[in-house]
């Protein structure tokens, strides 16, 4: 049985949700698949599928920061936000390279931000996109997103592109609409790159074309080493027997609050534990294995 995570490269003109049944049909096998984090068809960039038992982490990995190279389209304004939608609105007003770079600083830090209609948030058990299709009016409330850094990468005729580190919870094309928005004027994302997704880099992900089911193993990243963004913890047999029961642990340690990975004395990722308090305590903790090959 496969458990761990493939670092993947998703191309352009396809959902994250086709690109990871894409994964589990090369598989062959009835392992579960899903993804840490989901890309617009229109974007491309580092998409972390998870297999088998890492899909019970596959939270954690989209709570780690991501980064991105956008492009926006100065002018006009989408059904989606993005240029594959119909276009609504358009005007002449550009502002300036030194309006653009004064106007972002605005969006670091914590802020609140409406997610797009077209959208795979949930609202009464279906997609937001669902209601939007329909041209059904719903009520999108604000969310706390935080933006760790914005850059201008270039700025040349109507085309901006813009470097972002963000929390999770983005929608990189709200940003852009609400950018443009601040300066009176109008833009959807044309171009989008994720190169960065918890600590793992563009240049280090693999194209499908590259996976089989006879080199899978090699690619594959076990679970302890895919949640790498998250500091270790290595506990001796006595304590790792009292948490892998259900227990909570008082530890020196346990005063930093947070996630950690729990290892034991022979190296064995073996979940995730949360540190609160100055306690220890089990949060989300694997079966038996430790192996990303077959197990028993």
């Amino acid at each position: 049985m496969l458990n761990g995570a493939l670092i993947l490269n998703k191309p352009s003109g396809i959902s994250s949700g086709v690109f990871s049944r894409k994964v589990k049909k090369l598989l062959n096998q009835k392992e579960k698949v899903g993804h840490a984090g989901t890309l617009d068809p229109l974007a491309d960039g580092v998409l972390i599928v998870c297999i088998g038992e890492m899909t019970k982490f596959i939270s954690y990995l989209t709570d780690e920061t991501k980064t991105y190279i956008a492009e926006i389209t100065i002018g006009i304004k989408t059904t989606t936000g993005d240029i594959e939608g119909d276009v609504v609105d358009s005007t002449k007003n550009s502002p300036s390279k030194k309006e653009f770079e004064r106007e972002i600083k605005n969006f670091v830090g914590d802020i609140n931000q409406k997610p797009p209609i077209f959208s795979a948030l949930k609202y009464k058990g279906k997609p937001y996109r669902y209601y939007a299709k329909k041209g059904i009016q719903i009520q999108i409330k604000e969310r706390k997103i935080r933006i760790e850094n914005i850059q201008i990468i270039s700025f040349k005729e109507n085309k901006l592109k813009l470097k972002v580190d963000c929390g999770p919870g983005t929608y990189i094309r709200s940003l852009a609409e609400d950018i443009c928005e601040n300066l009176d004027t109008l833009g959807c994302i044309s171009n989008l790159t994720r190169t960065q997704s918890a600590g793992f880099q563009i240049e280090n992900s693999l194209k499908l074309s590259e996976i089989t089911e006879e080199n899978i193993n090699k690619k594959i990243i076990p679970p302890g080493d895919a949640l790498n963004a998250l500091d270790r913890i290595q506990c001796r047999p006595e304590i790792v027997e009292k948490i892998t029961n259900g227990q909570m642990i008082e530890m020196e340690r346990a005063s930093n609050n947070g996630f950690f990975r729990l290892f034991d004395n022979d190296e064995n990722f073996l979940g995730i534990v949360e540190s609160y308090g100055g306690f220890l305590k089990p949060k989300r903790l694997l079966g038996n294995f430790n192996k990303i090959g077959d197990s028993s």
